[in-house]
């Protein structure tokens, strides 16, 4: 890490040293530099320091901060940006007293406005809590900051925090200030303090390495689980994607166990289906929690949950066909409703993104200039915002609030949801039932996300700008000759799951009503769902999509010409159709390597040594 500063302001709360800050300085090789006097002289001096090193990082810390040192490696592994801890406003109860109020953008999660020296935060969303990290190229341009703010209005700043002017500095000098979240922790600024969760801080790191979002099923009963066995594996040093392949070859086995149509096989599936569901994630809580994160680990983990899913549902078709019932193209509609939803989640969530980031000013971007820039409506310094904006941090939310948001994620039907369908449908020994109760659980779901999107669409209130496309949409619309959306459209998000409709129709009318055909249509449906999940994970973990060539030797008018003479010139489709899928499934799988290959050539010094950042 080189040879770090660490900056302290003054306060009547326990030193560094009792924090645990300066504690870590034989690991971080850290150069302390204790700042005391008044607000006017602790700026001066800390822009006397960032100006006087600029080959290290600087770390800023608040005197009286009180905070483990296990929550701290946090920042200060941050080696390649400049951030600052920061906590949740919706996490704190207790207001009185409470640091610097920030608000954290929500695509580019930078800290874009700072509550100090009697500035207000429009719309803020947590609280700075006394830790900034600041890489070795920005010192300079801190410092400078600084200097002049120190220089321009001493006595503005008389009674102000010292670390909040820093931050503010900071972020109004044009400084990138990454927000990063810590969750769980115990900590105390003088006399505001949060409880963090039961345990020691090492548990506490635990707990922050468990996903918070996810649903009700899975924060009630998976991840409890699935914490206590990344524990065990912490202990003995499991490789995240080993995890990933144990959850991987669970999911199959239950798949397998399935395919065999016994009853007490059928048992043992819904158990080895919620095991790989625990398993899975602990792979993510692994490698959150030893910070060995990178893309190809969080694809590896995606994928693989896709491709249980899609044997599962072959494995219950299989069955039903063996009974002597074609559920084959209820399959086919179930994975097609299950993808439709996935990729339009991922077109609708990237277009928000590109509005929001391409917005010049509030609220994504900073304000930038100096310190006394910046006036509310009613004359009252802040951060440019429009009139009328809260200023106080929301509260956090009531027992009707999180009993609504639990709702709303069970409509979502998230992965632990679908498991858990599966898993108990399996228990009724009857393959139309899983599958049934799995399409229906899709559509509701997908009925629920897509009324609210189009509703706010419609009515104007989604945020749209024809001047800020999103240019991933194309990538996302797999067209080999017919022009590929831009992404100026108000609904151009759709367009993706609709190409998949009706790759989908044309596969159910090639096959016909032969009931092997359809399972060969299923097999190809499968492979291009892949490839659809494929696309989307390495957009969203590379921002790079599927090569050009492929796009144009197999896009969806070339396999829908494919298929449209299968289904009129063969009297027996099947073969072709399986022919098809092994060939698709041949150039998808050797174009993601290609592709993987030359995305982590020029990393490969860096990511070595690197697990994966699950997505579970």
């Amino acid at each position: 890490m080189g040879d770090p500063s660490l900056v302290s302001g003054p306060g009547t709360g326990p030193s560094p040293d009792d924090a645990g800050a300066l504690g870590l300085a034989a690991a971080y090789d850290l150069a302390p530099h204790r700042l005391s006097g008044g607000a006017g002289e602790v700026l001066a001096g800390a822009a006397s320091i960032a100006a006087s090193d600029l080959d290290s990082p600087l770390i800023v810390v608040a005197a009286d901060l009180s905070l483990s040192p296990v929550a701290l490696l946090d920042v200060l592994d941050a080696a390649d940006a400049t951030c600052a801890a920061v906590v949740e406003g919706g996490a704190v109860a207790d207001r009185a007293d409470a640091p610097a109020a920030v608000r954290v953008s929500e695509a580019g999660r930078l800290v874009v406005s700072v509550g100090a020296a009697g500035r207000l935060v429009t719309r803020p969303t947590g609280y700075a809590v006394g830790v900034l990290r600041v890489r070795a190229s920005d010192r300079a341009a801190l410092g400078e900051a600084l200097a002049a703010a120190t220089a321009a209005s001493p006595a503005t700043f008389c009674d102000a925090d010292p670390f909040g002017v820093i931050l503010l500095a900071a972020v109004r000098a044009g400084l990138p200030v990454r927000a990063v979240t810590l969750a769980h922790q115990s900590l105390r600024r003088g006399g505001w303090q949060l409880a963090g969760a039961p345990g020691s801080p090492w548990q506490q790191r635990l707990r922050s390495a468990s996903r918070g979002n996810d649903g009700v099923f899975s924060t009630l009963a998976i991840r409890p689980l699935s914490r206590r066995l990344t524990a065990y594996g912490l202990a003995r040093d499991w490789s995240p994607n080993v995890v990933t392949a144990v959850s991987l070859a669970l999911g199959l086995a239950a798949c397998a166990a399935v395919a065999t149509g016994l009853w007490w096989a059928w048992l043992l599936g819904a158990v080895l289906l919620q095991a790989s569901l625990v398993v899975d994630c602990v792979d993510g809580e692994i490698a959150r929690f030893t910070r060995r994160s990178n893309p190809l680990g969080g694809w590896l983990d995606a994928v693989s949950d896709r491709v249980k899913e899609f044997t599962m549902v072959a494995a219950l078709a299989w069955v039903a066909a063996r009974q002597g019932s074609d559920l084959w193209w209820l399959a086919v509609l179930v994975l097609t409703v299950l993808a439709v939803r996935h990729v339009e989640d991922h077109a609708y969530a990237t277009r928000r993104r590109a509005q929001l980031v391409a917005a010049p000013g509030w609220p994504e971007h900073p304000m930038t200039g100096g310190l006394d820039d910046g006036w509310l409506g009613d004359g009252r310094r802040g951060d440019g915002g429009p009139e009328g904006v809260p200023t106080a941090m929301p509260q956090p939310p009531g027992a009707r609030a999180r009993r609504l948001r639990a709702a709303k994620q069970v409509l979502h039907l998230p992965i632990a949801e679908r498991y858990l369908i599966m898993s108990l449908g399996l228990l009724t020994m009857s393959p139309a039932v899983v599958l049934w109760a799995l399409g229906i659980a899709s559509v509701i779901a997908f009925t629920w996300t897509q009324t609210g999107r189009l509703l706010r669409a419609l009515g104007g209130r989604d945020g749209f700008r024809a001047d800020r496309p999103d240019r991933q949409l194309a990538d996302l619309c797999d067209l080999a000759v017919l022009p590929r959306p831009s992404g100026p459209g108000r609904l151009a998000w759709q367009l993706p799951g609709l190409l998949l409709v009706l790759e989908a129709a044309a596969l159910l009318l090639a096959a016909g009503a032969d009931t092997t055909a359809r399972a060969a249509a299923y097999a190809w449906l499968a492979v291009v769902c892949w490839h659809v999940y494929d696309n989307v994970y390495r957009l969203r973990e590379t921002g790079r999509g599927s090569a050009s060539w492929l796009r144009r030797a197999t896009g969806l008018e070339v396999r829908v010409v494919v298929l449209a003479l299968i289904g009129g010139g063969l009297s027996s489709p099947a073969p072709a159709l399986l022919v098809g899928a092994g060939v698709l499934a041949v150039l998808y799988a050797a174009e993601s390597v290609i592709g993987w290959r030359a995305h982590q050539r020029p990393q490969e010094a860096p990511v070595a040594t690197t697990g994966q950042d699950g997505r579970s």
